[in-house]
């Protein structure tokens, strides 16, 4: 059964290459949240855009492709 579930959310599902940008840009992100000299407006758009970044990069469903298949 599993099998089945699994190739049904394929087409969903990122691939390595964009997990890997994912990562770099959520922790990109991350780090300027917390290290550049910013108003506390923008590290909490940072740490926002980081977080959803880095959590999509983890489960490794792909956003984009959810809402052109939608």
């Amino acid at each position: 059964m599993t099998d089945v579930l699994n190739e049904m959310t394929k087409p969903l599902r990122m691939s390595e290459t964009e997990q890997k940008v994912r990562y770099g840009l959520g922790s990109a992100a991350a780090a300027a949240a917390i290290f550049a000299p910013l108003s506390y407006k923008w590290k909490g758009v940072l740490a926002a855009m980081a977080a959803e970044v880095l959590l999509t990069a983890i489960y490794g469903d792909s956003p984009v492709k959810h809402m052109m298949n939608a």
